[in-house]
Protein backbone atom coordinates (compact mmCIF):
# COMPACT_ATOMS: atom_id res chain seq x y z
CA UNK A 1 0.00 0.00 0.00
CA UNK A 2 3.00 2.47 0.71
CA UNK A 3 4.16 1.60 -2.29
CA UNK A 4 0.76 2.60 -4.26
CA UNK A 5 0.74 5.83 -2.77
CA UNK A 6 4.12 6.37 -3.26
CA UNK A 7 3.78 6.25 -6.78
CA UNK A 8 0.86 8.22 -7.25
CA UNK A 9 2.55 11.03 -4.96
CA UNK A 10 5.24 10.97 -7.49
CA UNK A 11 3.22 11.61 -10.70
CA UNK A 12 1.45 13.88 -8.38
CA UNK A 13 4.95 15.70 -8.17
CA UNK A 14 5.75 15.23 -11.99
CA UNK A 15 2.02 16.63 -12.69
CA UNK A 16 1.95 19.92 -10.37
CA UNK A 17 5.64 21.01 -12.10
CA UNK A 18 4.04 20.62 -15.65
CA UNK A 19 1.08 22.40 -14.23
CA UNK A 20 3.67 25.14 -13.05
CA UNK A 21 5.38 25.65 -15.94
CA UNK A 22 2.03 25.90 -18.27
CA UNK A 23 1.34 28.51 -15.81
CA UNK A 24 4.32 30.92 -16.04
CA UNK A 25 4.54 30.37 -19.31
CA UNK A 26 0.78 31.34 -20.54
CA UNK A 27 1.33 34.59 -17.78
CA UNK A 28 4.46 35.34 -19.90
CA UNK A 29 1.91 35.02 -23.09
CA UNK A 30 -0.77 37.11 -21.30
CA UNK A 31 1.76 39.38 -20.67
CA UNK A 32 3.05 39.98 -24.54
CA UNK A 33 -0.34 40.48 -25.95
CA UNK A 34 -0.74 43.88 -24.43
CA UNK A 35 3.18 44.32 -26.49
CA UNK A 36 2.78 46.92 -29.63
CA UNK A 37 3.45 46.23 -33.37
CA UNK A 38 5.51 47.54 -35.72
CA UNK A 39 7.30 46.90 -39.00
CA UNK A 40 10.73 45.02 -38.72
CA UNK A 41 13.22 43.29 -40.90
CA UNK A 42 15.17 40.08 -40.71
CA UNK A 43 18.59 41.34 -41.46
CA UNK A 44 20.44 37.70 -40.29
CA UNK A 45 18.64 34.12 -40.29
CA UNK A 46 21.45 31.42 -39.65
CA UNK A 47 22.56 27.82 -37.59
CA UNK A 48 24.65 28.98 -34.83
CA UNK A 49 26.32 26.04 -32.52
CA UNK A 50 25.91 26.45 -28.84
CA UNK A 51 27.09 24.73 -25.73
CA UNK A 52 24.60 22.69 -23.76
CA UNK A 53 24.93 21.64 -19.92
CA UNK A 54 23.69 18.05 -19.90
CA UNK A 55 23.24 15.34 -17.18
CA UNK A 56 23.85 11.74 -17.29
CA UNK A 57 27.55 11.65 -18.26
CA UNK A 58 29.05 11.57 -14.59
CA UNK A 59 27.34 11.80 -11.19
CA UNK A 60 25.60 15.24 -10.55
CA UNK A 61 28.59 16.53 -13.25
CA UNK A 62 28.34 20.60 -13.56
CA UNK A 63 30.66 20.06 -16.53
CA UNK A 64 29.16 17.83 -18.77
CA UNK A 65 28.00 19.95 -22.27
CA UNK A 66 26.87 18.56 -25.63
CA UNK A 67 26.73 20.77 -29.03
CA UNK A 68 23.29 21.63 -30.05
CA UNK A 69 21.89 23.33 -33.33
CA UNK A 70 19.95 26.66 -32.50
CA UNK A 71 18.13 28.80 -35.25
CA UNK A 72 19.69 32.35 -35.05
CA UNK A 73 17.34 35.18 -36.20
CA UNK A 74 18.25 38.86 -36.00
CA UNK A 75 16.12 41.20 -36.73
CA UNK A 76 15.94 45.35 -36.74
CA UNK A 77 13.07 47.15 -35.84
CA UNK A 78 11.75 51.19 -35.55
CA UNK A 79 9.85 52.92 -32.63
CA UNK A 80 10.14 55.97 -32.88
CA UNK A 81 12.68 57.92 -34.57
CA UNK A 82 15.06 55.15 -32.55
CA UNK A 83 16.53 51.82 -34.39
CA UNK A 84 16.72 48.27 -31.97
CA UNK A 85 17.80 45.25 -32.78
CA UNK A 86 16.70 41.84 -30.83
CA UNK A 87 17.65 37.98 -31.17
CA UNK A 88 14.45 36.63 -29.08
CA UNK A 89 12.00 35.63 -31.82
CA UNK A 90 9.45 33.79 -30.77
CA UNK A 91 7.90 32.75 -26.71
CA UNK A 92 8.51 29.56 -27.52
CA UNK A 93 10.96 27.36 -25.84
CA UNK A 94 13.90 25.86 -27.72
CA UNK A 95 16.16 23.33 -26.06
CA UNK A 96 18.17 22.87 -29.19
CA UNK A 97 18.47 20.57 -32.03
CA UNK A 98 14.61 21.40 -32.81
CA UNK A 99 12.61 22.97 -36.06
CA UNK A 100 15.91 24.82 -37.17
CA UNK A 101 15.65 24.45 -40.70
CA UNK A 102 11.99 24.87 -40.44
CA UNK A 103 12.68 27.99 -38.39
CA UNK A 104 15.38 29.60 -40.49
CA UNK A 105 13.06 29.02 -43.72
CA UNK A 106 9.85 30.96 -41.94
CA UNK A 107 12.18 33.78 -41.06
CA UNK A 108 14.79 33.94 -43.99
CA UNK A 109 17.61 36.86 -44.00
CA UNK A 110 15.59 39.97 -45.62
CA UNK A 111 12.17 38.66 -45.47
CA UNK A 112 9.82 42.13 -43.79
CA UNK A 113 8.44 40.60 -40.45
CA UNK A 114 6.35 42.45 -37.55
CA UNK A 115 7.68 43.19 -34.79
CA UNK A 116 5.79 43.45 -30.88
CA UNK A 117 8.31 45.35 -28.62
CA UNK A 118 7.43 45.91 -25.42
CA UNK A 119 6.10 49.67 -24.59
CA UNK A 120 7.54 50.10 -21.62
CA UNK A 121 11.03 49.19 -22.94
CA UNK A 122 10.87 49.35 -26.62
CA UNK A 123 14.60 47.27 -26.59
CA UNK A 124 12.77 43.95 -25.75
CA UNK A 125 10.58 42.66 -28.59
CA UNK A 126 9.68 39.31 -30.19
CA UNK A 127 8.53 38.38 -33.48
CA UNK A 128 5.63 35.37 -32.68
CA UNK A 129 4.53 36.12 -29.22
CA UNK A 130 1.84 33.14 -28.69
CA UNK A 131 2.21 29.55 -28.38
CA UNK A 132 0.76 26.92 -30.83
CA UNK A 133 -2.48 26.72 -31.06
CA UNK A 134 -3.87 24.45 -28.08
CA UNK A 135 -0.27 24.14 -26.07
CA UNK A 136 -2.02 25.19 -22.88
CA UNK A 137 -5.04 22.57 -23.08
CA UNK A 138 -2.75 19.69 -24.19
CA UNK A 139 -0.31 21.03 -20.80
CA UNK A 140 -3.35 20.57 -18.84
CA UNK A 141 -4.69 17.28 -19.99
CA UNK A 142 -1.40 15.91 -19.79
CA UNK A 143 -0.94 17.01 -16.10
CA UNK A 144 -4.67 15.57 -15.28
CA UNK A 145 -3.90 12.40 -17.07
CA UNK A 146 -0.49 11.36 -15.78
CA UNK A 147 -2.36 11.29 -12.24
CA UNK A 148 -5.14 9.48 -13.75
CA UNK A 149 -3.11 7.24 -15.51
CA UNK A 150 -1.11 6.69 -12.56
CA UNK A 151 -3.55 5.81 -10.10
CA UNK A 152 -5.24 3.53 -12.57
CA UNK A 153 -1.99 1.82 -13.10
CA UNK A 154 -1.20 1.22 -9.66
CA UNK A 155 -4.19 0.12 -8.43
CA UNK A 156 -4.72 -2.13 -11.18
CA UNK A 157 -1.32 -3.49 -10.65
CA UNK A 158 -2.06 -3.35 -7.06
CA UNK A 159 -5.12 -5.58 -7.39
CA UNK A 160 -3.46 -8.23 -9.44
CA UNK A 161 -0.73 -8.09 -7.27
CA UNK A 162 -2.74 -9.04 -4.02
CA UNK A 163 -4.45 -12.11 -6.37
CA UNK A 164 -1.19 -13.81 -7.13
CA UNK A 165 0.63 -12.96 -3.61
CA UNK A 166 -0.83 -16.42 -2.07
CA UNK A 167 0.65 -18.17 -4.66
CA UNK A 168 4.56 -16.99 -4.26
CA UNK A 169 7.05 -18.67 -1.94
CA UNK A 170 8.13 -15.09 -0.51
CA UNK A 171 5.16 -12.69 -0.80
CA UNK A 172 6.55 -10.15 1.39
CA UNK A 173 8.79 -9.28 -0.72
CA UNK A 174 6.11 -8.46 -3.47
CA UNK A 175 6.47 -4.51 -3.89
CA UNK A 176 10.37 -4.59 -3.59
CA UNK A 177 10.64 -7.22 -6.69
CA UNK A 178 8.07 -5.34 -8.48
CA UNK A 179 10.25 -2.05 -8.22
CA UNK A 180 12.93 -3.89 -9.26
CA UNK A 181 10.58 -5.58 -11.88
CA UNK A 182 9.59 -2.04 -13.86
CA UNK A 183 13.03 -0.79 -13.23
CA UNK A 184 14.73 -3.72 -15.37
CA UNK A 185 11.99 -2.86 -17.99
CA UNK A 186 12.68 0.50 -18.31
CA UNK A 187 16.24 -0.36 -18.79
CA UNK A 188 15.50 -3.03 -21.13
CA UNK A 189 13.29 -0.33 -23.48
CA UNK A 190 15.81 1.57 -23.40
CA UNK A 191 18.18 -0.89 -25.12
CA UNK A 192 15.39 -1.33 -27.58
CA UNK A 193 15.04 2.52 -28.31
CA UNK A 194 18.74 2.88 -28.48
CA UNK A 195 19.36 0.08 -31.22
CA UNK A 196 16.26 1.37 -32.77
CA UNK A 197 17.84 4.50 -33.52
CA UNK A 198 20.72 2.91 -34.79
CA UNK A 199 19.22 1.05 -37.39
CA UNK A 200 17.22 4.31 -38.67
CA UNK A 201 20.71 5.80 -38.25
CA UNK A 202 21.97 3.80 -40.68
CA UNK A 203 18.92 4.54 -43.37
CA UNK A 204 19.82 8.05 -43.35
CA UNK A 205 21.48 10.41 -46.25
CA UNK A 206 24.87 10.86 -45.61
CA UNK A 207 26.67 14.65 -45.88
CA UNK A 208 30.53 15.49 -46.24
CA UNK A 209 31.73 16.40 -42.68
CA UNK A 210 34.98 17.47 -40.95
CA UNK A 211 36.26 17.00 -37.43
CA UNK A 212 36.47 20.92 -36.08
CA UNK A 213 37.94 19.44 -32.49
CA UNK A 214 39.17 16.00 -31.01
CA UNK A 215 40.59 15.50 -27.38
CA UNK A 216 39.73 14.31 -24.18
CA UNK A 217 37.89 16.30 -21.89
CA UNK A 218 38.09 16.82 -17.99
CA UNK A 219 34.57 16.33 -16.24
CA UNK A 220 34.33 16.91 -12.09
CA UNK A 221 31.49 14.74 -10.69
CA UNK A 222 30.41 14.62 -7.54
CA UNK A 223 32.08 11.87 -5.60
CA UNK A 224 30.12 12.03 -1.98
CA UNK A 225 29.53 14.74 -0.03
CA UNK A 226 31.78 17.75 -0.38
CA UNK A 227 34.01 15.43 -2.33
CA UNK A 228 34.56 15.95 -6.38
CA UNK A 229 36.58 13.58 -8.65
CA UNK A 230 38.19 14.03 -12.28
CA UNK A 231 36.73 12.04 -14.88
CA UNK A 232 37.79 11.97 -18.82
CA UNK A 233 36.02 11.35 -21.88
CA UNK A 234 36.32 11.66 -25.24
CA UNK A 235 34.99 14.74 -27.60
CA UNK A 236 34.92 14.90 -31.12
CA UNK A 237 33.12 17.94 -32.81
CA UNK A 238 32.31 17.60 -36.31
CA UNK A 239 30.79 20.15 -38.86
CA UNK A 240 29.38 19.67 -42.14
CA UNK A 241 26.72 21.04 -44.15
CA UNK A 242 22.69 20.36 -45.41
CA UNK A 243 21.02 22.62 -47.87
CA UNK A 244 23.19 25.40 -47.76
CA UNK A 245 23.06 25.57 -43.73
CA UNK A 246 26.17 24.44 -41.88
CA UNK A 247 25.73 22.63 -38.56
CA UNK A 248 27.69 21.02 -35.76
CA UNK A 249 27.83 18.38 -33.66
CA UNK A 250 29.85 15.78 -31.37
CA UNK A 251 27.41 12.78 -30.76
CA UNK A 252 29.95 9.72 -32.49
CA UNK A 253 27.30 6.78 -31.47
CA UNK A 254 24.00 6.49 -29.71
CA UNK A 255 24.07 5.45 -25.78
CA UNK A 256 25.21 6.62 -22.99
CA UNK A 257 28.59 8.07 -23.07
CA UNK A 258 31.74 6.59 -21.11
CA UNK A 259 34.19 8.19 -18.71
CA UNK A 260 37.42 6.99 -17.04
CA UNK A 261 39.58 8.24 -14.49
CA UNK A 262 42.53 7.24 -16.18
CA UNK A 263 42.92 9.46 -19.80
CA UNK A 264 44.25 6.14 -21.76
CA UNK A 265 41.08 4.33 -21.60
CA UNK A 266 38.79 6.65 -23.16
CA UNK A 267 41.40 7.97 -25.90
CA UNK A 268 40.23 5.61 -28.70
CA UNK A 269 37.82 7.67 -30.30
CA UNK A 270 40.21 10.72 -30.46
CA UNK A 271 42.57 9.07 -31.86
CA UNK A 272 40.37 7.41 -34.93
CA UNK A 273 38.65 10.75 -35.44
CA UNK A 274 42.08 13.25 -36.39
CA UNK A 275 40.92 17.18 -36.41
CA UNK A 276 40.86 18.34 -39.52
CA UNK A 277 40.23 14.64 -40.89
CA UNK A 278 36.98 14.56 -43.44
CA UNK A 279 34.25 12.31 -42.35
CA UNK A 280 30.96 10.64 -43.44
CA UNK A 281 28.58 12.26 -41.22
CA UNK A 282 24.99 10.78 -40.79
CA UNK A 283 22.13 13.65 -40.66
CA UNK A 284 17.88 12.65 -39.99
CA UNK A 285 16.42 14.13 -43.00
CA UNK A 286 13.36 15.01 -41.14
CA UNK A 287 15.56 16.80 -38.91
CA UNK A 288 19.30 17.70 -40.39
CA UNK A 289 20.26 19.14 -36.85
CA UNK A 290 20.14 15.67 -35.70
CA UNK A 291 23.44 13.49 -36.98
CA UNK A 292 25.56 10.73 -35.62
CA UNK A 293 29.40 9.70 -36.82
CA UNK A 294 28.77 6.02 -36.22
CA UNK A 295 25.39 3.70 -36.54
CA UNK A 296 25.41 2.10 -33.43
CA UNK A 297 24.58 1.87 -29.79
CA UNK A 298 27.42 1.79 -27.58
CA UNK A 299 27.08 -0.28 -24.48
CA UNK A 300 24.05 -2.17 -25.27
CA UNK A 301 25.20 -5.14 -23.87
CA UNK A 302 25.63 -3.22 -20.22
CA UNK A 303 21.80 -2.46 -20.72
CA UNK A 304 20.89 -5.95 -21.61
CA UNK A 305 23.06 -6.75 -18.13
CA UNK A 306 21.65 -4.50 -16.00
CA UNK A 307 18.40 -5.47 -17.19
CA UNK A 308 18.48 -9.39 -16.71
CA UNK A 309 20.05 -8.32 -13.08
CA UNK A 310 17.12 -6.42 -12.27
CA UNK A 311 14.55 -9.00 -13.10
CA UNK A 312 16.14 -11.41 -11.94
CA UNK A 313 16.67 -10.04 -8.32
CA UNK A 314 12.71 -9.39 -8.54
CA UNK A 315 12.08 -13.01 -9.34
CA UNK A 316 14.94 -13.98 -6.65
CA UNK A 317 13.11 -11.63 -3.78
CA UNK A 318 9.70 -13.46 -4.48
CA UNK A 319 10.96 -17.28 -4.46
CA UNK A 320 10.38 -17.74 -7.95
CA UNK A 321 14.73 -18.67 -8.73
Amino acid sequence: MEIKFLLVGFACVVAGALSLITFVKWREVRALSHWLPTPGKIISSRVEARKVRVSGVGVDSNDATEIRNFPAITFEYKVGKKTFRGSRYSVKENLGNFEVAETLAQFPTGADVTVFYNPADPSKAVIERTLPEGAFKFMVKLSAGLVIAAVVLVFSVGGVLEAIGPHLAKPQNLGAAVMLLFIGLFILLMGFAQKSLAEQAARWPVAAGRIDASGLEAIRTHAGYRRWRTVFRSRIVYSYVVAGQSYSADRVTFGAGVTASLPGLVSGQAQRYVEGSKVDVHYDPTNPASAVLECRARGLWLLWVCSLGFIGGAAFLVGLV
